[in-house]
């Protein structure tokens, strides 16, 4: 069922056994689990069915922080959140990432791993991501297969693989289910602005919730769940201080720290020494017809060894903006992303990554580029047409092109390390709610630059060792290359950390917040640590994960 929340009373009151605030992905996987178990579940979004200017204005930010995305490309406020702008890349956490590590600091996940890696199936069935294979190995018709013809998997691997979703946007593919559920409620355009704990400070009495236009709801519920983003969730903790002066959680002055996301950019090339054709330099499908790639990673033994952040890598194609490129098909792409009908194409903030340049060129340039090769760039365009807007299932996610000269660019994307000054405040701004508005300060630490930088060394060293070739650096000060590239927003994970004692946290191993018996928080601001991977994946098996813990709560609850 779906209620308008503009069409209740003026003063309302809603209830239900959980409420969830928030119809992202991870709110979206919570409510209808725990509907499919027999609960009644009501899950409220600030936004609607479609976008709305005045609504995503609730959740921007102020500060001008100038290593932090602004939230309108990086959120939305919308019925399947951020899903509405996920390219559908799926890839799950490793276990090295929950080993206690000295470049972490005292960070320490309170789950385990090989419990997590127990829900990547039932995430992946969520995703419509295939089965939950994430190394060629595994997947006949690619197992005989190498990224790099004869190359020896031992300290530097090319076999672990991103999956890809269809892309599934969750507001449109799980729509339907969620307004005919009979277990599960959901309010649009109704934004939650406090959290109301009882007299006792121990536990959740109530959500005091507004739209836009002046309708005052209070959502009444067994448990809560705060599903709204890495940052939202963060933000609405610190802002309900009603009995908790410092905010929700905030017992051990963790709330709003450890901000982290990811380093990621460009900084080398590698040589390859082997035949050109056989290269893997982009997408493949399994058998099910999922996209998947192939990407540079490290074992775990030579991570631990070397104490390097968690950090992958893949091949590149040349900059789309420099023409000297001389490909038809890149021009074609850029001329494409950079004319208006760019943003229709893909989400703004991939338009903008892939159509910023550090050596523009005319668009002249481009286009003869694309006359010396139109044959190849008009199959091309036919081809990748049909198959990412046309094909049944499955679309392809994007562009790689061929090199001749066995040259590509190196992409990295790498573990953000932990820092209590990375961080979000409130401010003395507020949205149109009277919420404060965030500040954020994403904090690059030399750590950081100096992961980056060892792990390419140590790609270099073993392409020399077993003579498949070498990496080019493309700046003289690779460390400064490193810190300029620096920039996310996209992965908001760390500000309300999950840890075994609240002295070192604020969420338990169950993601419940530490002395509030009955508010959860499914986030990937629980995140203790970043690894390699972006963020939608993991948190959809913590939500599936937290479903499962709430509905034996439940039980325990009736039977009692």
């Amino acid at each position: 069922m779906q209620i308008e929340a503009t069409r209740l009373p003026r003063e309302a009151t809603l209830d239900a056994d959980v409420a969830v605030v928030g119809a992202g992905p991870a709110g979206i996987v919570v409510a209808l689990e725990l509907a499919r178990a027999g609960h009644r579940t009501m899950l409220i979004e600030s936004g609607g069915r479609s976008f709305s200017a005045a609504t995503q204005d609730l959740g921007e930010t102020v500060g001008g922080d100038p290593a932090h995305a602004p939230m309108s490309l990086a959120t939305r406020r919308q019925v399947g959140g951020a899903s509405n702008l996920w390219a559908g890349r799926c890839v799950p956490f490793d276990a090295v990432d929950f080993e206690a590590r000295d470049i972490v600091g005292d960070a320490r996940w309170p789950v385990a791993y090989e419990e997590l890696r127990s829900y990547f199936a039932r995430a992946c069935e969520w995703c419509v991501c295939g089965a939950p294979l994430f190394d060629a190995r595994e997947i006949p018709g690619l197992a005989r297969r190498s990224l790099v013809p004869g190359w020896p998997e031992g300290d530097v691997r090319t076999t672990t693989l991103e999956r890809w979703s269809l892309p599934t946007n969750f507001g449109r593919r799980y729509g339907a289910t969620l307004r005919t559920s009979l277990n599960v409620t959901l309010v649009t355009n109704l934004t939650c602005v406090e959290i109301m704990c009882a007299e006792d400070g121990a536990s959740v009495a109530g959500l005091a919730s507004r739209t836009l236009a002046g309708n005052r709801v209070t959502v009444r519920a067994k448990y809560y769940v705060v599903a709204c983003g890495g940052l939202e969730s963060t933000r609405l903790l610190l802002a309900s201080k009603r009995l908790h002066a410092s905010g929700i959680g905030n017992h051990s002055g963790h709330l709003g720290h450890w901000y982290i996301g990811h380093v990621s950019g460009c900084i080398a090339r590698v040589h390859l020494a082997t035949p050109p054709q056989e290269t893997i330099y982009g997408f493949e499908r399994d058998g099910d017809g999922v996209y998947v790639r192939r990407r540079f990673t490290f074992s775990p033994e030579l991570t631990l060894a070397r104490r390097l952040p968690n950090i992958s890598m893949w091949l590149d194609s040349p900059d789309l903006g420099d023409p000297r490129h001389e490909s038809g098909i890149l021009s074609l792409l850029y001329l494409a992303l950079s004319s208006p009908i760019g943003g229709m194409l893909v989400s703004e903030a991939i338009r903008q990554g892939k159509v910023r340049t550090v050596h523009a060129g005319s668009w002249r340039s481009h286009l003869a580029n694309v006359v010396r090769d139109l044959d190849r760039t008009a199959r091309f365009a036919f081809r990748f047409g049909y198959e990412r807007f046309m094909q049944p299932g499955h679309k392809v996610p994007g562009v790689y092109v061929y090199s001749p000269s066995n040259v590509y660019p190196l992409f990295y994307h790498g573990e953000h390390l932990p820092c209590y000054a990375s961080h979000v405040t409130l401010s003395d701004r507020c949205d149109a709610l009277d919420v404060p508005r965030l500040r954020t300060r994403l904090h690059l630490q030399d750590a950081d630059v100096q992961g980056v930088i060892a792990a390419h060394a140590q790609l270099d060293t073993y392409l020399r060792q077993h003579g498949l070739g070498r990496v080019e650096y493309l700046y003289e000060d690779s460390a400064r290359a490193v810190r300029e590239q620096f920039g996310d927003g996209y992965h908001q994970a760390g500000t309300s950390r999950m840890a075994a004692s609240s002295e070192d946290g604020v969420l338990d191993a169950n993601l419940a917040v530490h002395g509030v018996e009955n508010l959860f928080v499914a986030s990937s601001s629980a995140f203790v640590t970043a690894g390699q991977a972006n963020t939608t994946f993991m948190i959809i098996a913590f939500a599936v994960r937290l479903a499962d813990h709430l509905d034996r709560v439940l039980g325990r609850r009736l039977r009692g």
